[in-house]
């Protein structure tokens, strides 16, 4: 739970939030304000209690599910080359590999994990997946994420769709990093070079900001974690643990979680004031 780590300034700041975002869902209540937008704030709040949320994200076809294997170093979710994730899944700590709870859209599933005490990790259906209802349940669950993995493959780097739903993800105001999946495919250096430089590029120009960008081979490494040998290709993903393990540390973790309602506060505010502008200057 988030009052884990709180000191006393934190718990002020923490009061304080609730407060603002109270008022805020009352506005929202009298200005007859859409359902669903409503409801993505009241979640936000409500999830302040709960553990981090680390959300993976990208086309089916990137590897998301061989990534997050990888990171959690077992072979817990399905892999494939069509469309394995068909719902959202939540990793989290359990005393063995299990299905916990199921609902409409959302199965949580638990495994023996020691980041899972502290972060819980959702793999979300591919942007592009030829079931549009999986875009649609994609698209509610960014809302909810703390920190958001955007995994993209080295062989289609950068689609549309991935420019699409990172466009959503931006407004919602979410840290995010990008990750090059498959990168052992390419045959040279230089092919590597010109990957990331396109990436880099693209991302910065939609985003606004240069977000950090982590070349790797997922599927390498979660032969070395199961084969508990080096293989080689597979050195990157350590780069990557690094940068989550260091980035996502105590106190991150607890900043990027105040900052969550009030991105998705921020994002609804700014919508119906935009309408209500229009509404007084008609």
């Amino acid at each position: 739970m988030i009052t884990r780590v709180l000191t006393p300034d934190d718990e002020a700041l923490l009061a304080e939030e609730r407060a603002c975002l109270s008022r805020l869902q009352l506005a929202l209540a009298r200005a007859d304000a859409d359902a669903a937008d409503q409801s993505a704030l009241a979640e936000s709040v409500r999830r302040l209690d709960e553990l981090f949320l680390l959300v993976v994200v990208g086309e089916f076809n990137s590897g998301k599910s061989t990534f997050i294997n990888a990171l959690i170093g077992q072979r817990v979710l399905e892999e494939g080359a069509t469309p394995t994730t068909r719902r959202v899944h939540v990793l989290v700590h359990g005393p063995a590999v299990a299905q916990v709870s199921s609902t409409a859209s959302v199965d949580t599933l638990a495994a023996p994990v020691e980041m899972l005490r502290e972060i819980h990790i959702v793999d979300t259906p591919g942007t592009n997946a030829i079931f549009r209802e999986h875009e649609a349940i994609t698209t509610d669950f960014v809302p909810r994420a703390d920190f958001v993995l955007f995994v993209t493959s080295a062989d289609r780097p950068f689609t549309e769709t991935e420019r699409g739903f990172l466009e959503v993800i931006r407004e919602w105001g979410k840290k995010i990093v990008l990750v090059v999946n498959k990168v052992d495919i390419l045959e040279t250096a230089a092919d590597l070079d010109s990957v990331l430089a396109f990436v880099r590029q693209s991302a910065s120009a939609l985003l606004g900001v240069e977000p950090a960008v982590f070349p790797v081979s997922a599927r390498l490494a979660l032969r070395a974690k199961l084969s508990g040998a080096p293989v080689p290709g597979a050195e990157s993903f350590g780069a990557l643990e690094q940068f989550i393990a260091t980035t996502l540390d105590e106190r991150e973790r607890l900043r990027l979680k105040l900052l969550n309602p009030i991105g998705v506060g921020l994002r609804l505010t700014e919508r119906h004031l935009t309408a209500a502008r229009a509404e007084l200057a008609l």
